[in-house]
């Protein structure tokens, strides 16, 4: 039984999806959702187990390769199983179970299916509710993408390509609040090649990029929290023989220390500045006491923060040459082809208005 999740809810939260949900239950091998299709159901596992395969991409390398080396056509590799408690399927915004999965039954199970349109009704009109569910599903997907990148940090699989982000941060969130990141953020400075985040260490700022590159960097992980820590105390730049690998690069307009909003603050990952780099330090503490007292604030945040995890696990999924098919360069566009990585109309609306606010933001800042 795994919590993460509904711990994050109230008492009246969990009634809600108890009375707006419905029972459903599936036998051992029985497929819940289908690869490339999305669900129209939100899902709260009750009993048994579910398992979740990514099939190989044709149309990635590492996918061909990993099929030649296992001599199979249709290479299906296992990347998580979701135990009572856990969360997937569809709800605004975030996508649980991205269209690369095929979610099936490894014995009976039990399940609560919420509609997607009563969530997100529910969402869009109690702001105390949709902030608390933001934020067990941000902390959930930020759990999940830490376990695959470990899991593909096994030297059988290679090192992992650069991922790129591109939140909406700034096309989700209101003009207001950007002003207050605005009155209690401070810019800073960071060198080239200097290290601003170090695996196992407290985080203890959020950080906007304002200007410049910064990478991400993963080593395998310690076989507990507390080795990881006293590793990371112990360690300097000149005895730690770690092996590091990049996985996430950052630029303008991305956050970074998501974290510390979560329940674990510790990072999983070393962040390090490719070039000078300037970022807008927002501290822990104002930025936790801003999302206790306002909560329109916190419900935007928390979503934000949601599809940032969303973005970065189906990314990576995508990246490591399985799942979904999307659009490869030199390959001719069908008007009446729908690609699964398009952009939508309303997300090419929040674009245009995160980039313009996002403008506005570096005027007042003088950067």
């Amino acid at each position: 039984m795994t919590d993460t999740f509904l711990k994050q809810l109230s008492n009246s939260d969990i009634q809600w999806l108890k009375q707006n949900g419905q029972s459903q239950k599936i036998q051992a091998g029985d497929v819940l959702i289908e690869q490339a299709r999305s669900p129209n159901f939100f899902y709260l596992l009750l009993g048994g187990e579910l398992t979740a395969t990514i099939s190989q991409n044709q149309g990635g390398r590492l996918g061909r390769a990993f099929a030649a080396l296992e001599d199979e056509q249709d290479l299906e590799q296992e990347i998580a199983r979701f135990a009572p408690g856990d969360v997937l399927g569809k709800m605004p915004v975030v996508e649980l179970t991205p269209a690369a999965l095929t979610i099936k039954a490894t014995e009976n199970s039990a399940l609560l299916a919420v509609p997607y349109e009563a969530l997100t009704e529910k969402i869009e009109e109690d702001f105390g509710f949709a902030s608390r569910f933001y934020r067990a599903i941000a902390t959930l997907l930020s759990e999940r993408f830490w376990r695959l990148v470990q899991h593909f940090l096994r030297p059988k699989t290679g090192q992992l390509p650069p991922l790129q982000d591109v939140p909406l941060i700034f096309g989700e969130l209101s003009d207001s609040d950007v002003d207050w990141m605005l009155g209690v953020g401070r810019l800073e400075e960071i060198p080239a090649d200097s290290v601003l985040i170090r695996t196992g260490e407290q985080i203890e700022n959020l950080y906007v990029v304002l200007q410049g590159t910064l990478a991400v960097f993963v080593k395998e992980e310690q076989q507990n929290r507390l080795a990881n820590l006293f590793a990371a105390l112990e360690s300097n730049e000149e005895n730690d023989q770690s092996i590091e690998r990049e996985i996430v690069r950052l630029y303008r307009g991305e956050i970074v220390g998501e974290a510390v909003t979560l329940d674990n603050p510790t990072s999983t990952y070393t962040l390090r500045a490719l070039e000078k780099s300037i970022l807008l330090k927002i501290p822990q503490q104002q930025l936790l006491l801003k999302l206790q007292q306002d909560v329109g604030t916190a419900a935007r945040f928390y979503r934000v923060v949601a599809m940032l995890l969303s973005g970065r696990l189906q990314g990576l999924i995508s990246r490591l040459g399985y799942g979904r098919s999307s659009y490869q360069i030199g390959q001719s566009l069908e008007l009446d082809a729908n690609y699964e990585d398009e952009i939508d109309l309303d997300t090419m609306d929040n674009l245009t208005l995160g980039g313009a606010r996002f403008d506005w933001m570096l005027k007042r800042l003088k950067v």
